[in-house]
């Protein structure tokens, strides 16, 4: 049987909206890509066993992105296209329907002809209220807004016909009031799945996760054309969270770890899901959901960038610390940590890979903001990993496609201004701004641990959060002190039980005050894995903020 990687599509048709200056070239690529797509004809069905450009890149950034433009620029496509693009974008008309046990769903399909399903509707109606249950009821989502009896009643309508190459899309109807960017959709599921990396009823499960959160997504917060890859970064992992056991994200994932280094903003979205499986492991679900509360004014990366703060987290950590999660992939993978189905993933791509046969090996590269980028070292003993991890997010957000100068070097010896891996190793990281940029090393797999704070966090946030007990051995705490002295230093579980109090002393770094302290108890022993809370009390003056711990 042959794998078709296959992407989901967010398709909009609200014609009243113009974007400028496209060319007639790019908008006939748009049309036929997107029909071909539908009909199942697309020159991918043809090539996708040969050609490893489109198979790892083009086709699952295609989706929500083309359909959109195809939105945007409907007045200037040609009669014959918009007469095409109506038909296939409108609203279907099929013989059958149920609803489905909740109440919420209304299931139509056909029960003749090519659009005939091949799996059970019933257990269809049952995963779309698993994923209502999931998504709305535990996690707290605000439901799709009504879409005022369109297609018979006031039920969220799901529409299974033949969809071509695509698992399924979310339809935009009607912007719920003019400017907001906010939509009433309907969404449609392919309905056999024949072909593709998942087939059959768990392809619609999956699918029934990925496209209710769409309707969530557009319906109650906004849409913004430039973080397409972000709705679609957010459905696929939730595919994940509420059917862990099904697992057709893998599909996706060879596209990242085979190009860590294009940047996170740069991504299609479904390649880089495991983000957001990260932040739920890490952090829980509630981060994720404050990103959508403040996607209507910010872009994607400013919004994850502003969660994490408000959990007094840094992006640079979190993303550094995600980095050594894909790191620990494949036969790296350490049972009980990282990802849960680390094993089955990728080995991240190295952009270079040098053969250590001199005091020192130079690699020199452009890096992209938010990017990492994987470097080995070789000899006959020993192999050094470097992961060389841009954190600009002030770039990711607004200039994803500018280019770093970055320098590494390794010496084997001593170097003026080099930091010691080990007896044997010293590294160096020359760029303009060290700020923006943070390295995991590693040495014959094992991550080389400094326990030195950098001078951008320490005094500023809790570093390093996460804490994980495996490789730190010390936190650094801000303290509201200018001066010097003691303060009392409290910890607290989230149901705020006193977990740790002493009066510490302030140390300096860099004209910044920290306190320290190693993770444990009073009695000595490591805290459970978990979300904790600090407070520094100094006179008056009181500092607090949350700290991820790891206890692997």
């Amino acid at each position: 049987m042959k794998i078709i990687k296959i992407s989901f599509l967010l398709i909009i048709f609200i014609p009243s909206f113009i974007a400028a200056q496209t060319s007639k070239d790019q908008l006939d690529a748009w049309y036929n890509t997107y029909v071909g797509l539908r009909s199942g004809t697309h020159l991918l069905q043809n090539q996708i066993d040969n050609d490893e450009t489109l198979k790892h890149n083009v086709y699952e950034k295609c989706g929500l992105g083309l359909a959109n433009q195809l939105r945007l620029n409907f007045n200037l496509l040609l009669p014959n296209q918009q007469e095409e693009i109506k038909k296939i974008l409108s609203r279907p008309v099929l013989d059958t329907s149920i609803v489905s046990p909740s109440g919420i769903f209304r299931i139509h399909y056909n029960t003749s002809g090519a659009d005939i399903p091949s799996y059970s509707i019933a257990d269809l109606a049952i995963s779309f209220d698993s994923a209502y249950s999931y998504e709305v009821t535990f996690l707290g989502y605000p439901p799709p807004p009504t879409d005022s009896l369109s297609g018979g009643d006031n039920l969220y309508d799901i529409y299974v016909m033949n969809l071509g190459l695509l698992y399924g899309e979310t339809d935009f109807e009607n912007e719920i009031t003019p400017g907001s960017n906010r939509y009433t959709t309907y969404i449609l599921l392919d309905n056999d799945f024949n072909g593709f990396y998942t087939e059959g009823i768990d392809a619609a499960r999956v699918t029934a996760a990925h496209e209710f959160h769409h309707s969530i997504q557009v319906g109650n917060y906004i849409f913004r054309s430039d973080d397409i890859y972000f709705y679609e970064l957010t459905s696929t992992a939730y595919e994940d969270i509420v059917y862990p056991s099904i697992n057709d994200y893998f599909q996706y994932l060879s596209s990242f770890f085979d190009n860590t280094e294009v940047g996170f903003s740069n991504t299609s979205g479904y390649d880089i899901a495991i983000w957001n499986l990260y932040l739920n492991s890490v952090f829980g679900a509630d981060i994720i959901k404050r990103q959508w509360e403040l996607m209507p004014s910010s872009k994607a990366i400013n919004a994850i960038n502003t969660s994490l703060n408000e959990n007094n987290l840094t992006f640079t950590d979190a993303f550094k610390e995600f980095s050594k999660w894909i790191y620990y992939t494949n036969y790296r993978a350490v049972s009980g940590q990282y990802f849960t189905d680390a094993a089955n993933y990728p080995i991240a791509d190295p952009i270079s890979t040098l053969t250590i046969n001199s005091s020192s090996d130079t690699v020199n590269f452009t890096a992209k903001p938010l990017s990492i980028n994987n470097i080995k070292f070789i000899n006959a003993s020993d192999t050094i990993d470097v992961q060389v991890v841009n954190t600009n997010v002030n770039a990711g957000a607004d200039s994803a496609g500018a280019n770093y100068s970055t320098q590494y070097i390794l010496f084997t010896s001593s170097q003026p201004g080099a930091t010691k891996l080990n007896d044997n190793y010293y590294s160096k990281l020359n760029v303009t701004n060290q700020f923006n940029w943070s390295m995991n090393e590693f040495i014959n797999g094992q991550i080389v641990v400094n326990t030195n704070p950098p001078t951008s966090q320490a005094g500023d946030f809790a570093y390093p959060n996460p804490f994980n007990y495996k490789n730190n051995s010390i936190i650094y705490l801000p303290v509201a002190s200018t001066t010097g002295g003691t303060v009392t230093l409290n910890i607290y579980s989230t149901s705020l039980k006193l977990i740790y109090s002493a009066d510490k002393n302030i140390f300096s770094n860099n004209g910044k005050n920290y306190v320290t302290w190693d993770g444990k108890q009073v009695n000595n022993e490591k805290l459970s894995s978990g979300i904790y809370i600090y407070i520094t009390k100094y006179g008056d003056e009181i500092l607090k903020g949350k700290l991820a711990i790891f206890n692997e």
